[in-house]
């Protein structure tokens, strides 16, 4: 058995070190074909851009030639290579890592990043070009490319990965800085306006660009126009990411069985990404497969957690994303609807211009480079995508930052304790009167807020955002089942046995609306359609299935009752 490559984005030590890759080499061919030489390829982080960066670079590096058997001969472009296999100088940079805490450390820490991918060509070549770390990043690229062409006999590939990693950080936090450092006289402008005038001299043939959104280099205007964005083209949807076959085949490889019975969990928890309508297969996160087999192979179980820390910590992103020029109305709505499950009807922009105010198209269509939506459909007649939230994992990541804005925004902090009892109370005891209590307390501090706008779907929301504390259970809102969606319905977790599981069907009326007539007849409309959803075949073998009907007006639980 190969053994799992989690974390490691270096392809000569994956190589070298025995562990599995799955071939995403035919790529190198397809993007040489292209006759474009200066190519933008985005996709969300953890998404394999540095191993593919990684990739590219020994393959086309002068440095790998008497390697090129041993590092490719197993796989697609081993038996076929191109006809520029090992015919560059590869210079490769990397923006990730900057501290942004200041304008002056941003400044600092991009031309470190430079400076470190020259020193890494000098040694790397034995080659001697002095290059004053302390300048400017566009002198130090300047002065690079001046020397380089001196000593060399070939041209260079540049390799940049993450370029707007630290720009990202900036948007959220920053903007007015963000757009000082893109915009004519700034320094990330500057830095490639001298890549551009590289390629006019000839040293500089072909450039790779990877990184999460197109922001910055559009910002940049015609400081950077020669590159090419093939994000979203059809023809490179599965280039980065697993497809489902890929799965499978890398578990056979690495595990040997028990495929088919993790498939369905594996399904629900990190597939789901699609770059092109017309794409041919939806993707797998592959750090997050490559997590959960990793944990399979050394432990010989699961992780404890299906969610990889290192993605949980995302979810601060989706916080800086919406307070970008304001958390406002318009992004509320997007937001309520999100957690609702409704799908976002948009035009992906391909550009984006920061000297106007972010519209609301341009911002779903960030959301979706970010990879916190996805595309779910595709209407034709009008031209328009319609994005959803791809998986289990990004749902979790959007729950948690309602929770923290609804704790934000009433100055009320929700006990984790409290949390905590409330869901033992429904495993153990198969009860949900601390859960509903909880529920009632939150949205009483919400009462007077502009910031909810009551309905059955804030309740389930704010329902769900305490179930997806656990790992307990598999929170789902709007169950699909044969005869309609269950409100929320709570099945086997990746941890514990609880005693008893869940469907709740939830109900909702306004003040001026309640009457206790109305009360009734809400609660037996609740009560009808738990009996019809449980002619499911899939619920009907859960002896331990609880079931509840609740009906909520305002902040109060106004009617519960167990469905026997």
């Amino acid at each position: 058995m190969k053994r799992i490559p989690y974390g490691i984005s270096n392809f000569k030590s994956l190589i070298e070190s025995g562990k599995i890759y799955v071939d995403k080499t035919e790529y190198i061919r397809m993007l040489e074909n292209l006759n474009e030489d200066f190519i933008v390829f985005l996709r969300p982080r953890r998404f394999g851009k540095s191993l593919f960066i990684s990739l590219l670079e020994h393959y086309y590096d002068i440095k790998h030639k008497d390697s090129f058997q041993t590092l490719f001969g197993n796989f697609n472009i081993g038996r076929n290579p191109t006809p520029l296999v090992n015919n560059y100088y590869v210079l490769t940079l990397s923006f990730s890592g900057i501290n942004t805490d200041t304008p002056e450390n941003t400044r600092r820490g991009f031309s470190h990043n430079i400076f470190t991918g020259i020193r890494n060509f000098c040694i790397k070549y034995s080659f001697d070009i002095n290059i004053q770390g302390d300048r400017e990043a566009s002198e130090m690229i300047d002065a690079f490319f001046s020397e380089a062409s001196k000593l060399i006999d070939k041209k260079v590939y540049l390799l940049i990965d993450e370029y707007d990693h630290f720009a990202n950080e900036l948007l959220g936090f920053n903007p007015e800085f963000f757009k000082d450092s893109v915009s004519k006289n700034g320094f990330v402008r500057k830095f490639y306006e001298m890549l551009k005038e590289a390629t006019r001299t000839g040293i500089l043939d072909r450039i790779f660009i990877t990184g999460v959104s197109p922001i910055t280099l559009d910002s940049m205007t015609s400081g950077f126009n020669i590159t090419r964005n093939f994000t979203r083209a059809k023809l490179f949807n599965e280039m980065m990411g697993f497809t489902e076959d890929e799965v499978i085949s890398l578990f056979r490889e690495t595990i040997t069985e028990g495929i088919e019975e993790k498939l369905p969990k594996l399904r629900q928890y990190y597939n789901g990404y699609l770059f092109h309508p017309k794409g041919a297969e939806k993707l797998y996160n592959s750090d997050m497969i490559l997590y959960f087999m990793s944990s399979l192979q050394q432990f010989g179980e699961e992780p404890d957690d299906l969610v990889d820390r290192n993605v949980v910590s995302d979810y601060g992103k989706i916080s800086r994303l919406f307070d970008i020029g304001g958390f406002n109305a318009e992004r509320v709505t997007v937001l309520d609807e999100i957690i609702e499950g409704k799908e976002q009807a948009v035009e992906i922009a391909d550009q984006f211009s920061l000297e106007l105010e972010m519209s609301l198209n341009e911002f779903k269509s960030l959301l979706f480079y970010m990879g916190f939506l996805t595309i779910k459909r595709y209407d034709e007649s009008n031209d328009v995508v319609f994005l959803g939230v791809p998986n289990y994992v990004i749902k979790e990541l959007f729950f948690k930052y309602f929770r923290r804005k609804i704790e934000d925004e009433s100055s009320y902090r929700v006990s984790a304790d409290g949390i905590r009892d409330s869901i033992r109370e429904i495993s153990v005891e198969g009860s949900i009167g601390k859960l509903v209590k909880l529920t009632e307390e939150t949205l009483h501090r919400l009462s007077d807020r502009d910031f909810i706008k009551f309905n059955e779907k804030v309740v389930q929301a704010i329902m769900l955002t305490f179930l997806f504390e656990t790992r307990i259970y598999y929170a789902k809102s709007e169950y699909p089942v044969e005869d309609g969606y269950i409100d929320i319905v709570l099945l086997k977790g990746s941890a514990g046995k609880p005693k008893f599981f869940a469907m709740i069907e939830l109900k909702y009326i306004s003040k001026a609306d309640y009457t206790d007539t109305l009360r009734g007849k809400k609660l037996e409309e609740a009560k009808s359609q738990i009996l019809k959803y449980l002619r499911s075949k899939e619920l009907t073998t859960n002896t331990n299935m609880r079931k509840w009907a609740v009906v909520f007006c305002v902040d109060k639980c106004v009617a519960l009752e167990e469905v026997l």
